[in-house]
């Protein structure tokens, strides 16, 4: 059995549970549920993965085995410090060669 199979199982429950009548199921390993979206009714699908190294969350040095039977609230600062974003800047080269295309194409 893969690592994590089990922990997937038991996160795929949980959202069961958690959308009631608007989870659809498993589908090619995606976890398919109904949200609102303004109005809307539209199909979200869920990947599972078991993730490598694992990412820590602010005033956590260890992780150890997750239990999901406890409830987590994640604020902005916990998703900012588990989720390292780059600043990416656009080189005078690249946006030259933009220019470029966008010219030969004629848009």
């Amino acid at each position: 059995m893969a690592k994590g199979a089990v922990a997937k199982e038991k996160v795929e429950k949980k959202i069961a549970e958690a959308f009631g009548a608007d989870f659809i199921g498993n589908v090619d390993k995606k976890i398919y549920v109904w949200a609102n979206d303004g109005g809307e009714r539209v199909q979200i699908a869920i990947s599972l993965t078991c993730p490598k190294t694992p990412v820590a969350t602010s005033g956590s040095t260890t992780i150890g085995d997750y239990d999901f039977t406890e409830s987590i609230t994640l604020t902005e600062k916990d998703l900012e410090t588990a989720i390292p974003v780059e600043k990416v800047e656009i080189s005078e080269e690249e946006k030259n060669n933009l220019a470029d295309l966008l010219a030969k194409f004629g848009l």
